[in-house]
């Protein structure tokens, strides 16, 4: 078989985070859903990037009174292997009909080439739909990545381990040019729009009026709680986040895990604060050696500059200008 047309290898960490993804949803899955339920199809998706502030940027547009965003947050309608078969009706019934932009954010829509067809598919159900890819450096992204795998006991590998395998989701999931080309292909580049992490911590006001006026709403509305940034903080490498995202995979548990976007706002930032401590900094990534760092660089320097290519963005990643 030849190589284009081989299937990536298992990896066992990315397919335990996809099977919790599919856990929240699992009473879903169990019980129909009257497609009668109302809502209206979304206009908004941010399909990703994993561990690139998508939970932050879920929140920022929330803010703005034109825009709803989805509670929960992730609801992966357009993975076939979550939650498609629920149907649009199941989909449609998580937004405010009421609001001049609807929007979902799931990370799993950028994984290929491990869940493949994402793009088409929603693009066949939400043709007009407007798209927002936030980034980050590629190799900055893989360690948060390794960091939070291991921080939820879905990673036993060492990082040694991990980068011995050229072709696991760490690497696929960065490969930023790759993930947004069939969406580019479906939607063109006019309806999607990259935003990097930096832009966001860096210049959040400035980014958030770009993507306000992108999305067709009122570009100067500002918030105070533009101060606060999501599931960042340095309690990712401690035994609270350990304990809390195991506990929240137990039968008992898995209402809470869904629901906490449904939570008010004041209760959410004060679970937040305690799960990762968002005034702790960074939490520690491990240290890599000049060889793992000058391998990861060959691996993505072709694909930050087909990204740059396709979106006429320069990206400073990996010891560039």
């Amino acid at each position: 078989m030849p190589a284009a047309e081989r299937p990536p290898p298992r990896d066992l960490a990315d397919e335990a985070m996809l099977a919790r993804a599919h856990q929240r949803f699992a009473a879903d899955h169990r019980r129909p859903v009257s497609s009668g339920k109302g809502g209206a199809l979304p206009n908004l998706v941010v399909i990703g990037g994993l561990k690139c502030g998508t939970t932050s940027l879920h929140h920022y547009l929330s803010l703005h009174p034109e825009i709803a965003m989805s509670r929960p947050k992730e609801l992966n309608f357009f993975v076939a292997e979550l939650n498609n078969s629920l149907g649009p009706g199941w989909y449609a019934s998580h937004f405010d009909p009421a609001a001049k932009v609807r929007g979902e954010t799931s990370p799993h829509y950028t994984a290929r080439p491990r869940l493949e067809g994402v793009a088409g598919r929603m693009h066949q159900l939400i043709p007009g739909a407007r798209l927002i890819y936030a980034v980050r450096d590629p190799i900055e992204r893989l360690l948060s990545h390794y960091l939070h795998n291991v921080g939820g006991g879905y990673e036993s590998r060492s990082l040694d381990e991990v980068l011995a395998e050229p072709s696991s989701a760490y690497v696929d999931r960065g490969r930023y040019a790759y993930q947004l080309e069939p969406y580019l292909a479906t939607y063109g580049a006019d309806s999607v729009a990259v935003v990097t992490q930096d832009e966001l911590r860096q210049e959040r006001e400035a980014t958030m009026r770009r993507l306000y006026s992108f999305l067709g709403v009122g570009s100067g509305f500002t918030s105070p709680e533009f101060e606060r940034e999501w599931e960042t903080g340095s309690a990712k490498g401690r035994g609270g986040f350990r304990v809390m995202d195991r506990a929240v995979r137990l039968p008992g548990l898995r209402a809470l895990d869904r629901g906490f976007d449904r939570l008010p706002e004041s209760l959410r930032w004060r679970v937040e604060r305690i799960v990762h401590d968002p005034d702790g900094g960074e939490a520690r990534k491990p240290v890599l050696s000049e060889a793992q760092r000058e391998q990861l660089t060959a691996i993505f320097a072709p694909d930050v500059e087909r990204l740059s290519e396709l979106t006429g963005q320069a990206f400073g990643w990996l010891g560039g200008a």
